[in-house]
């Protein structure tokens, strides 16, 4: 059945999509840790194109599930790769369940990796915040007199010798 054939090739394809964008985003992780602005944009908008990419390779697959689906009488929804998996004859059924396994493995580390880096710009913000704060806090607002302007402003807290 050349639907088979199909779904093989474009789960083949989207797992080596997934490789990359986890690569790319274990790079992401250094150019964080690293504070590499400028090296980080530009990972970002590789990881844009490699998610369009797996956009249109998952249309395609769920296309490719849908003509498989109304071949076998099922319902499109219904038909998961794991099902077609263990429905498929022989070597292509073989190779569809590996390929579920090396699909799961691959999206699971993903989102680990991506998990990581969400905390760790989590705490970089959470660091720049508190440095925000401690700025506001010693600066203090300006004060004006009577005039309308800008009087001496009293001396900061850290700037004191005791």
């Amino acid at each position: 059945m050349s639907l088979l054939a199909d779904l093989v090739t474009m789960l083949r394809l989207e797992i080596e999509l997934y490789r990359k964008m986890l690569t790319l985003v274990r790079r992401e992780r250094g150019r964080i840790v690293n504070g590499e602005l400028a090296g980080l944009v530009e990972l970002v908008q590789q990881k844009e194109a490699v998610s369009q990419e797996l956009q249109a390779v998952h249309v395609s697959r769920c296309s490719v599930l849908n003509r498989l689906a109304a071949a076998l009488g099922d319902e499109g929804s219904a038909l998961t790769l794991a099902r077609v998996a263990q429905i498929a004859p022989g070597e292509t059924g073989e190779a569809l369940s590996a390929l579920v396994q090396d699909f799961r493995g691959i999206v699971g580390l993903l989102v680990a990796a991506n998990d990581v880096n969400r905390t760790l710009l989590a705490r970089s913000l959470e660091c720049i915040q508190g440095s925000l704060d401690l700025f506001r806090s010693v600066a203090g607002s300006p004060t004006y007199g009577a005039a309308g302007r800008l009087a001496a402003a009293p001396v900061p807290v850290l700037s004191q010798t005791v």
